[in-house]
């Protein structure tokens, strides 16, 4: 059985490996708001998880799926926070309204949530101008300025957040190795994101387009120049209406792609300078139940699939242009144990890993679930806490990062980042870009399992 530890080193192994196979405002403010560096004032909100929002306050659609029944929001179980609890966890967006945030994986009652949102966006070096992440702010935009059939709103649970502070830029390097290569730092980065990430429906299997909240920060070592980010917009991963294979069963990473139908909103931009999402689907299964063997960078051997491989890749590529400015970022979100894999013979297409381990599928995730059952008598399902399938193991990456800007630090772009403006306009979002990072950088993250303490109670949907 592979330890823990084990399964961390593979694990990067594998995401170094897929980088190579490719050779922000988070929080910015809405047309007719404070500035950026007055973000954090709008932003603020000093009843921050023990009081609800005042009364008549306008709220966003992403707060009412949170308030109401709805299987996007927040249903709690037996023993679970009670959801005016959950709905103490708010801030007020650019527009005034007030949005869901990010909130700890217990409450400091004692009760928990059953769900994480990442890391907590205070201990960033860049949380006094950015405040607190709005959950569905884009989406609240696209909804105010476009048609209903372009509509697009995401589940409060795939909200999820990564701090970075200090993070050294290399010279050279490009994500393609395993470590950093030596080499002389740079710059160095702070890093605050928000992107959504759900890996328990089946939104994914045809939905490219997901949120993200982008804050960067970076010194050069060499001139003391800072370049600075601050970033929303609903960004593609992919091409809409399907995904792309993953590594298993190989060879390569990307090489199939996956209708599934129509995406949601129809008309989602699409992503083709990257792999996109890549996801796991029978062929893996197969794969491992047939004892195929794949290439590990860690060894330098050859080793079975097993249920580590069961994993998921959400790769995107997305620059803005115009007025002056020039801003490129290539960001890589990586989950070790997703709850789901695409089964087209499964209801609503969506199989569940921790079924697998009960057909004698090989690996430490299942042997940990088999152990479950063996002691208890139990069945492991897959939104039972002690499943090892719920998705907080991840590997975000800001990845490649490029700023040039001799135009104005405030411009206006649409929900999608695109159309960029000097001035504000019906359904824009308002960006901040200052300084010049020189050559394109390359900003690695964190890799956590945030779920790691089982006193959190966190299981899927998550």
């Amino acid at each position: 059985m592979h330890s823990h530890r084990d399964r961390h080193w593979r694990w990067a192994a594998v995401v170094a490996v897929a980088a190579s196979s490719l050779l922000a405002s988070t929080l910015t403010a809405h047309a007719g708001a404070a500035d950026p560096a007055d973000a954090s004032v709008t932003q603020q909100n000093p009843s921050w998880g023990t009081a609800l929002p005042p009364a008549g306050a306008p709220s966003s659609m992403a707060y009412n799926l949170i308030v109401e029944d709805n299987d996007s929001g927040y249903t709690p179980r037996a023993g679970e926070c009670a959801k005016e609890v959950h709905a103490r966890y708010w801030t007020y967006g650019p527009d005034g309204k007030v949005y869901p945030t990010w909130h700890p994986a217990r409450d400091a009652s004692g009760c928990t949530f059953g769900h994480e949102h990442g890391d907590d966006p205070r201990g960033s070096e860049l949380f006094s101008t950015a405040g607190w992440p709005a959950f569905g702010y884009t989406s609240e935009v696209l909804m105010e300025s476009t048609p209903e059939g372009s509509h697009r709103h995401e589940d409060h649970v795939g909200h999820k957040v990564i701090s970075a502070n200090n993070v050294n830029v290399i010279q050279g390097d490009n994500g393609t190795s395993f470590f950093p290569p030596q080499g002389a730092t740079i710059a160095v980065c702070d890093v605050l994101l928000k992107f959504h990430q759900g890996t328990h429906s089946s939104d994914a299997f045809t939905n490219n387009v997901h949120e993200l909240i982008y804050n960067n920060r970076c010194q050069i070592n060499s001139t003391g120049q800072v370049s600075e980010a601050r970033f929303t917009a609903l960004i593609p991963s992919g091409r809409p209406g399907g995904f792309s294979s993953t590594d298993c069963p190989g060879p390569g990473f990307g090489e199939r792609f996956t209708n599934v139908g129509t995406a949601t909103p129809p008309d989602s931009p699409s992503d083709t300078r990257s792999i996109g999402r890549l996801i796991t689907d029978p062929s893996c299964v197969q794969a491992i139940r047939d004892g195929l063997t794949h290439f590990e960078p860690i060894t330098g051997g050859m080793v079975p699939f097993d249920t580590n491989d069961l994993h998921e890749f959400w790769f995107s590529d997305v620059s803005v242009s115009g007025s002056g400015l020039n801003f490129n970022i290539a960001p890589l979100f990586y989950v070790l144990q997703p709850s789901r894999y695409y089964d087209p013979a499964a209801p609503n297409r969506i199989g569940r890993q921790v079924d697998l381990c009960y057909t004698g599928l090989r690996g430490a995730f299942c042997d940990q679930v088999r152990q479950i059952t063996q002691q208890t008598g139990q069945t492991v399902t897959w939104d039972d806490p002690r499943s090892p399938f719920k998705g907080s193991l991840r590997e975000f990456r800001p990845g490649t990062f490029t700023l040039s800007n001799s135009g104005p630090t405030t411009v206006y772009t649409d929900a999608y980042g695109r159309n960029v403006s000097a001035t504000p306009f019906t359904g824009s979002i308002k960006q901040y870009f200052s300084g010049n990072s020189g050559s394109p950088m390359y900003v690695r993250g964190v890799t956590r399992d945030w779920a790691a303490n089982p006193a959190d109670n966190i299981h899927s949907p998550n």
